[in-house]
């Protein structure tokens, strides 16, 4: 007489074990932002409008619209242009300005993620 025996269970690898790929390396923006008496605001590299755009935005948000400043950004990321690269870059930026105007360093570091929004 044969016994039927039920077919050995698989069961599914827990989360903890699942490999993932790899993220790419994204990187860092580095903000520095000094506040200054004339309205005129200075970005270093020139090249960076979103970077300036959002530096206007905080400070006419917080009603300190007549200041300006000088806004210098450094990146480790690698060459090119991303929406990721560019939404950090304004994020760094805004905090770095409400940084200047709560009377702190003035500086903010953001990671480039992958799927920074």
């Amino acid at each position: 007489m044969t016994r039927n025996r039920p077919e050995p269970r698989t069961r599914p690898r827990s989360a903890a074990l699942r490999r993932r790929p790899a993220a790419p390396a994204g990187g860092t923006v580095r903000a520095r932002f000094s506040l200054s008496e004339l309205p005129v605001l200075t970005v270093h590299p020139a090249s960076a409008a979103p970077a300036a755009a959002a530096a206007v935005r905080t400070l006419a948000t917080a009603g300190r619209g007549y200041l300006g400043g000088h806004l210098e950004l450094r990146t480790s990321a690698p060459a090119g242009r991303s929406a990721a690269l560019t939404a950090a870059t304004r994020r760094a930026t805004a905090l770095a300005v409400a940084s200047a105007l709560r009377g702190g360093p003035g500086t903010a570091r953001v990671r480039i993620g992958p799927h920074t929004p």
